[in-house]
């Protein structure tokens, strides 16, 4: 019995022979209550085609393990690059759950730029366009950094021969600069004036000239009265989304401790190993009975933490915290550490991608409840336009499998328009359409 690194599925007849005399030996185990990780090969079927392009045989598992380790994900993706394991940094990026949307944006550009040393231009432009996708839509990003970040996602862009998407990113960061009622003029102007640098590399001219024009006004026109007073925050973001603590429930604690100390074990051999030799039987059974018992405590955990939740807030928390670990059994499921860490979870990816969007649809269902409390209606749309802009996105990422995103846009819509309505002059995404596909990008109310 072994733990292994993914293969490639042309396989010869005898090596498909001992695969299936392992699967045997496997479900025989399963039946009398062990359970064995295994070499095998899962192909896409079942794979939500958004996160399709995760590659896990690319990715180091003895980089990869640490966050189930308890490293956090930064240090990993930061290992990772050092070490020129890309792929590993992707996936580490892709489904964390700590990492702020700006950091996820600084991570996605790091792995886009080491990519695209390595010749990747796909994956690199890849990687640009989910941290546009961030950029855009993110409920948490004030608008000075979600302008800066733009600006910094074109430049990557531009630097990769991709004209057309860069000025996509300027577009937006030049509509943040001239219409965002948050932006401060002193960098307002700083924008503008690196925008029209960027512009004039891309021989957009008429645009470059334009951004100069605000700028000087801005500078030299005593515009400084637009900008919000020092102090003020820039922009209202729901309360519920800056990260609700959840406490830990004390029965899970011992299991996850077990995890974290099988997976020690587990990085431990690869990183000894020459990375052919066979993981210990008995290495492999801990590693997934680690995680399956985890598993299980923590489903029983959250439905009765939830069930006792004395408020819509800490509701919301264990929630989250039932997300956040749903989207770690996917990536197991989905190979992404590597290795085939629990078979009976990655035999059945379509089953846990139901479970992640099960999650999500109660947290949304929970989110509902907390937004009926509030007495104004203007505040409610507010809150619908962040939690209806986050789901979209984490759609799009992958992280909400199979998402009603047709009618989260209708709903994202028809809030925008009432909050327009309403007065609110924050810059909303809208919708375009690439070939049939929607896309999002940032407007203003005229």
């Amino acid at each position: 019995m072994v733990l292994g690194r993914r293969r490639d599925p042309r396989s010869t007849c005898l090596w498909r022979g001992v695969i299936g005399l392992l699967v045997l030996l496997v479900v025989i185990g399963l039946a009398s209550g062990g359970f064995y990780l295994y070499l095998r090969t899962l192909g896409n079927s079942g794979r939500d085609p958004t996160v399709g392009d995760l590659r896990g045989d690319k990715v180091d598992p003895s980089i990869g393990l640490s966050t189930l380790a308890g490293a956090p994900d930064m240090d990993v993706v930061n290992k990772a690059l050092e070490e020129d394991q890309v792929e590993t940094a992707y996936a580490t990026t892709l489904f964390s759950t700590q990492l702020s949307d700006r950091e996820m944006i600084g991570s996605l550009l790091l792995v886009g730029e080491a990519y695209a040393d390595a010749g990747d231009k796909a994956r690199a432009q890849s990687c640009y366009r989910q941290a546009t996708l961030i950029s855009t839509l993110s409920p948490s990003l004030s608008d000075s950094a979600r302008a800066l970040s733009l600006v910094e996602i074109g430049g990557s862009l531009a630097e990769s021969g991709d004209q057309g998407e860069a000025a996509f990113n300027y577009d937006q960061a030049f509509a943040l600069a001239a219409y965002s009622p948050f932006l401060r003029d002193p960098l307002r102007a700083d924008l503008l004036g690196e925008l029209a640098e960027e512009y004039a590399s891309l021989g957009l001219n008429a645009k470059a000239e334009e951004c100069r024009v605000l700028e000087a006004e801005i500078r030299y026109s005593g515009g400084e009265g637009q900008s919000p007073a020092a102090g003020e925050p820039e922009q209202p973001v729901a309360n519920f989304l800056t990260g609700i603590p959840s406490p830990g429930p004390a029965m899970v604690a011992s299991y996850t401790e077990r995890r974290v100390d099988a997976i020690s074990e587990l990085m431990e051999f690869l990183q000894g190993s020459s990375g052919r030799e066979a993981v210990p039987q008995d290495l492999a059974t801990e590693v997934t009975q680690a995680l399956v018992n985890e598993d299980q405590a923590r489903a029983a955990s959250y439905e009765d933490e939830l069930a006792g939740a004395s408020s819509l807030v800490l509701r919301i928390g264990i929630a989250e915290s039932r997300v956040d670990w749903i989207r770690v059994k996917y990536r197991i499921a989905l190979g992404g550490y590597g290795l085939d860490l629990v078979p009976a979870w990655s035999s059945d990816v379509v089953g846990v991608s139901e479970e992640l969007k099960a999650a999500h649809q109660e947290l949304h269902a929970i989110y509902g409840e907390q937004i009926d409390t509030f007495g104004d209606s203007t505040a409610k749309d507010r809150a619908w336009f962040d939690v209806l802009r986050l789901e979209i996105m984490q759609g799009r990422l992958g992280l909400y499998p199979d998402s009603p995103e047709q009618e989260l846009i209708s709903e994202l819509t028809e809030v925008t328009g009432r909050l327009n309505e309403a007065g609110d002059t924050s810059l909303h995404p809208e919708v375009v359409y690439e070939d049939g596909a929607p896309r999002f990008r940032l407007a203003w109310a005229d």
